[in-house]
């Protein structure tokens, strides 16, 4: 196997492994999104497809996001998650923590 770099500081010797795993070019990995192996980027970042689809797939993360909280929230009987001092049910904040944040 080549040397492609000799260590000689402390910093060097933390980017050794880095450098020598670049130089070789095994710091391509899938895309982090879609994970297919014909998209490879450095350190599996986003390929260039995912970039450009973002709204869409933003879009849709954000919409399960709120359907899960709203579906979560629906579910909850428990405490005020603001103020700790009144019950609820069916939601996470009583009616004056709510009403505080919309002011």
């Amino acid at each position: 196997m080549p040397v492609w770099f000799l260590p000689e500081t402390d910093e060097d010797r933390r980017l050794a492994p880095l450098i020598d795993k670049w130089m070789r070019g095994e710091d391509k990995e899938p895309c982090w999104l879609c994970k297919r192996e014909s998209r490879k980027t450095t350190y599996g970042y986003m390929c260039w497809e995912c970039q450009e689809a973002r709204h869409v797939w933003e879009a849709h993360v954000a919409a399960a996001v709120k359907v899960e909280y709203e579906r979560r929230a629906a579910a909850y009987d428990g405490m005020c998650q603001s103020c700790a001092l009144t019950r609820v049910k069916g939601t996470f904040e009583c009616e004056s923590c709510s009403k505080w944040w919309e002011v």
